[in-house]
This record gives C-alpha cells, sequence and structure tokens, in this order.
C-alpha cells in the first residue's frame, strides 16, 4: 500500500520542439512558479510545522500528527487563511492541493518521520514561511495562523537545547554551541524572533514579536493539555475528525 499521487509539471519553453508530453500525464504551463510555489508554502511548509507539532506532543509519524485534531486544524488553517490568499490569483485550484496535500499526510500506508520531515528548520523558516509572514503584512493581514510555524519551531528548538527530543535533529546550518547558550538565556525568545537571517525585516517588528509570543505561549498549553487550540481560532477537533473522514473515504 502506498500512495496514487503523481504530479509532474514541466515549463513549455523548449528551443527545437518536443514529445507530445501531455499524453503521458505532465502538465505543460508556461511558467512552472505559480507550482513551486504552491508546492513550497502548502505542502513543504505545512509538512515541516505537522513534524514539529507532532513531535512535541509525543508522535514519530507524520500520518499520525497530521490525524491529529489540533494538528490538522493548525495546518488547515494556516493554508487557507494565509497561504491562499498570498499566492492568489492562481492557475492551480489552491484548496484542492490542500485537501490532496493533507489527505496524502494523513495516509497510514505512509509512514515518514517526523524527524526526517522536521530537520533542517533553521532554512525551512526563512525559505518557507517567512515570505507568507511577509505577504501577509504587506496586505494588512495579521498572520495569526502562519505566526503559529515559527512558534511551533521555537518549542521544537527549546526542546532541542534541553535535550529533550526522542531523536537526533538534523540542520546542515545549526551552530549548536551558540544555540544553546541562546536557549538558555532569559530572552531566549526574543532572540529568536530578532533573527533576521529568519524573519527578514520582522526580526525588528514589535507587532511580530508580540504575536509569535502570544502563539507560543498557546502552543506551550497547547502540549500540556492538547486540545485546547480552539480556543486560539482554531476548528475544533470535532469539526477536522469529519474533514478527515470525509477526504480519506472519497479516495477510496
Amino acid at each position: 500500500m502506498a500512495e496514487s499521487f503523481i504530479q509532474w509539471v514541466i515549463e513549455d519553453d523548449f528551443i527545437a520542439g518536443r514529445p507530445a508530453l501531455e499524453k503521458v500525464g505532465v502538465e505543460l504551463v508556461e511558467s512552472v512558479l505559480p507550482w513551486e510555489e504552491a508546492k513550497i508554502r502548502i505542502l513543504n511548509a505545512t509538512h515541516a510545522a505537522i513534524a514539529w507539532a507532532g513531535t512535541l506532543i509525543g508522535l514519530n509519524h507524520i500520518d499520525e500528527s497530521t490525524r491529529q485534531p489540533d494538528i490538522y486544524a493548525l495546518a488547515h488553517a494556516y493554508i487557507t487563511r494565509d497561504v491562499i490568499p498570498s499566492l492568489s490569483p492562481s492557475p492551480l485550484d489552491l484548496a484542492d492541493y490542500r485537501d490532496v496535500v493533507l489527505a496524502r499526510f494523513s495516509n497510514p500506508y505512509i509512514k515518514d518521520t517526523n524527524q526526517r520531515v522536521g530537520a533542517d528548520g533553521l532554512s525551512k523558516i526563512p525559505g518557507m514561511v517567512t515570505p507568507t509572514l511577509r505577504e501577509c503584512y504587506q496586505r494588512g493581514a495579521q498572520p495569526e495562523a502562519t505566526a503559529m510555524l515559527p512558534a511551533l519551531f521555537y518549542l521544537f528548538l527549546q526542546r532541542w537545547a534541553r535535550d529533550d527530543l526522542p531523536y537526533t535533529y538534523q540542520d546542515g546550518v545549526l551552530q549548536a554551541d551558540a544555540l544553546r547558550q541562546q536557549f538558555a538565556s532569559e530572552d531566549a525568545l526574543k532572540a529568536f524572533l530578532s533573527d533576521s537571517t529568519l524573519f527578514a525585516e520582522l526580526a525588528g517588528d514589535a507587532a511580530f514579536h508580540a504575536l509569535v509570543s502570544r502563539k507560543v505561549a498557546d502552543l506551550q498549553a497547547w502540549t500540556e493539555q492538547p486540545g485546547t487550540l480552539a480556543g486560539c481560532g482554531i476548528r475544533s477537533a470535532s469539526c477536522i475528525s469529519v474533514l478527515i473522514s470525509a477526504r480519506q473515504n472519497s479516495k477510496r
């Protein structure tokens, strides 16, 4: 058992003609940029967030983490409220892509680990998450849902600094001694949010600091008592359970 999903998108820009690639299911498009951005922000960023969140409540795999109702709700809200408006208009059906991605992540036959997917967060935040944060502010929107992602990663790194992760965290740009020292300080969260390599100009934005700080507090409470995210504007667990079941049934 695995999955039937396949997507092959190629920019239709050939210098000397091309074979009839569309006959074998290739999507030939004028520009692949919208597909790249959708993959980075909807698939990749969500994947990492699910891994960090699952790890924080003792889960080991992406599928079980995605099926946890609070985590599913968090991921769904991030894409729906912040990413889709940031990427619209788009030639893709972004809502359908969201649903396909979350259904794939929920597949119990794909045992991808939170350890693998959660790796390299210090590169994923600036490359996959910060662009959506910035674009929300640029269009005058408060990135409430996206702010959960750096908050998750902060709590994840806090566990790492305490040697309290259930696995070895791998990150190609991690400077372990410096980061441990940062997390040992009284202003660890402020230092994290003030890192311009992670958050660009938002590193100096007091409103951004306040927003993520609130999300850290919300998520800290959630790790101690899962099920408490509904009070933070996240959809109820019962509603998300229905969504998961409906989506999985539609794929059978």
